[in-house]
């Protein structure tokens, strides 16, 4: 078995256990009080798992067709994770850090703190939808995806971006709109689970003469 081969492999096997660990965390940190040291642990994990996950992914869409839109797709979710965990980050720290607001210079001087982050909140699922619209293009001929998953991918990422480009500078969910990021993570982790389940084809295609 060449290095190529084996690095491959890894590559994709990393790409399942980050997908997963995604799928976990995410939840995880809406739904479950933590005590401060692990939450912040979460957050610095998620993006840098995101990234791992797409480039897992890639190399298993590789192996059928390598196309420059998929090379898009995991620069965008790389991005889109660093995004994330500066988002993420900043919100903890604002929410840690909030001084009570008694004049309107206080409420100003908060309320432009707080844009900041509803900015970055919109720029990483600007991101999130060009690197998961790319990655569902490429799933639809693909012989481990096909249709159904790459439409569906590509439906809910064109809504989230369209929800978001609706409210903005607001991100959807505290403009009482629609918030298809779960969605689309749940997407993402079924994704995941069909690359394990079809992993075997990994060794059939890399093995093919």
């Amino acid at each position: 078995m060449s290095v190529n081969t084996v690095n491959i492999k890894n590559w994709i096997k990393l790409g399942i256990i980050s997908g997963l660990s995604v799928s976990v965390i995410y939840p995880s940190l809406v739904f479950v009080q933590m005590p401060k040291i692990f939450q912040v642990i979460l957050i610095m994990a998620w993006g840098p798992l995101l990234g791992l996950s797409a480039v897992g992914g890639y190399y298993f869409l590789a192996l059928h067709k390598r196309t420059v839109s998929l090379q898009i797709a995991v620069i965008s979710q790389i991005i889109a994770g660093a995004l994330v965990t500066t988002m993420l980050l900043i919100q903890y720290a604002l929410k840690l850090s909030k001084p009570e607001l008694i004049d309107p210079v206080s409420k100003w001087a908060w309320n432009s703190l707080n844009h900041v982050q509803l900015g970055i909140d919109v720029a990483w699922d600007v991101y999130l939808f060009l690197g998961s619209v790319l990655f569902a293009i490429n799933m639809f001929n693909h012989p481990k995806f096909g249709k159904i998953f790459s439409l569906t991918g590509i439906i809910i990422s064109i809504l989230l971006i369209s929800f978001n480009i609706i409210t903005f500078p607001t991100p959807p969910a505290e403009a009482g709109s629609v918030d298809l990021g779960p969605i689309l993570g749940l997407w993402g982790l079924a994704v995941t689970i069909n690359i394990l389940i079809k992993y075997k084809w990994v060794d059939t295609k890399l093995n093919a003469p």
